[in-house]
């Protein structure tokens, strides 16, 4: 199991490649998507403190169907889930439905179970905001709320925000979390962010905002 997870995200760091490291971020053309406005630079949070490990209760099992939408209640986002992978040239796929979905990568952790689910969405798409167009505004405390087919919400506060440069973001950290308390669980919400590079079609940098499931 563990040998198939290090194969999906070295297929995943690959398909980062063959975009150009993107994620939900492809611009349509240079006229479309306009210059993002300024925003100030997020800084990488210090390691996070593991939550305090729960006291063992039964738990029912976590529900294992579809993963139906994503909401971040402070910038109004509900955005039904589009589920991705890796398509057939082993680049990452991104939201058919680019102004109105959120990606999650089924091929690695499922909310819920556990893990460090990956989630993606666009900024902009053909001039008109998308689901994330204010991910890098996160803040310490913001809720993310995973909605699942059958209305079990999960609940997650954000803890991590951080910029990289499109060409040296760790993704392999990223998705695989070793930092995370094997008693944790974790989302991962990963756009694009900063300014155009010289094509005027993709963006330099890479926003990846991590929460922290609320335990209840």
């Amino acid at each position: 199991m563990q040998s198939a997870r290090n194969l999906a995200v070295a297929v995943f760091v690959l398909g980062l490649a063959l975009l150009v490291v993107g994620v939900a971020c492809n611009s349509s053309s240079a006229s479309d998507d306009p210059a993002p406005s300024p925003t100030p630079e997020p800084t990488a949070t210090a390691t996070p403190t593991p939550t305090p490990r729960p006291s063992p209760t039964a738990t029912p099992t976590p529900f294992a169907g579809k993963v139906a939408r994503l909401k971040i209640p402070r910038f109004g986002v509900d955005a039904p889930i589009e589920e991705l992978g890796i398509d057939s040239t082993n680049a990452l796929e991104t939201p058919k439905a680019e102004n109105t979905a959120v990606g999650w990568y089924s091929i690695y952790d499922r909310p819920g179970w556990g893990g460090n689910a990956i989630f993606s969405a666009h900024v902009y798409y053909h001039s008109k905001p998308a689901p994330f167009v204010n991910l890098a505004k996160a803040q310490p405390g913001d809720l993310v709320i995973v909605v699942m087919e059958d209305g079990t919400e999960y609940r997650y506060e954000v803890f991590s925000n951080t910029r990289y440069h499109r060409d040296t973001i760790p993704m392999g950290e990223i998705i695989d979390a070793p930092q995370k308390a094997d008693y944790d669980e974790w989302v991962t919400l990963i756009t694009c962010g900063g300014e155009l590079d010289d094509t005027g079609l993709e963006y330099l940098h890479r926003d990846v905002v991590v929460a922290k499931r609320i335990w209840q």
